[in-house]
């Protein structure tokens, strides 16, 4: 496997510090949220837009100091902080958490009514070398995202209709660990990178389209 330099998580346990300060702004804490029995929902297209529309709105951004991002059909990891240290991150993750839900229960009506379910695409035509030139050093540079309707994604799960009948969206609990140090800030940079790649969706970090850094 080779070693990437990403633009400057890998716990998945509740990692608490006892007497630690969790609302200090300059402080960051690598999140993970599971959808309620591990339902692959944002293999919808348009359900994993909504979710990421709301991570990268100024209304989150306004109290949310977000630093990287991947989505993956049925979790969502961040590296992220607090702006304001009179709002609290647990408080602030339950509010992302409640819209996301509110987008979820939208979906999901449009589906139950007919709405036909939305996925990546098994088979992309694919750019000659000359054209492709250009995207690829964006690409590997981070500077430019692929939008997931032109990417093949490998192995993508299927999300079916009786995925969207429960009512919750998200797990009740969330899992969380504080970056302690430069070194854990690039252990923790490194997993959001290569997840989607561990399980075999794309072969490089940077063609998968639900993956982030600000």
């Amino acid at each position: 496997m080779p070693v990437f330099v990403f633009p400057d998580p890998r716990r998945h346990n509740t990692l608490r510090l006892l007497g630690y300060d969790y609302n200090s702004t300059w402080q960051l804490c690598a999140i993970s949220l599971v959808t309620y029995l591990r339902r692959p929902l944002f293999a919808e297209i348009n359900m994993a837009k909504s979710v990421l529309k709301i991570l990268l709105s100024d209304e989150t951004s306004e109290h949310l100091r977000l630093r990287a991002f991947t989505l993956m059909p049925n979790h969502l990891h961040f590296l992220a902080g607090v702006r304001d240290p009179e709002k609290k991150l647990p408080n602030l993750i339950g509010v992302f958490k409640s819209y996301t839900t509110q987008q979820y229960w939208k979906r999901s009506r449009e589906i139950c009514e007919g709405t036909q379910i939305v996925l990546a695409s098994s088979c992309v035509t694919k750019s000659t070398a000359e054209e492709s030139r250009p995207l690829l050093s964006a690409l590997m540079e981070w500077r430019a995202t692929l939008r997931p309707e032109v990417v093949q994604l490998k192995d993508w799960p299927e999300a079916r209709p009786e995925h969207f009948l429960q009512k919750r969206l998200w797990q009740t609990r969330f899992f969380d660990h504080v970056i302690r140090n430069d070194v854990d800030l690039k252990e923790n940079l490194d997993y959001i990178a290569m997840n989607p790649v561990k399980e075999g969706y794309v072969t490089h970090p940077q063609f998968y389209p639900y993956t982030g850094f600000l």
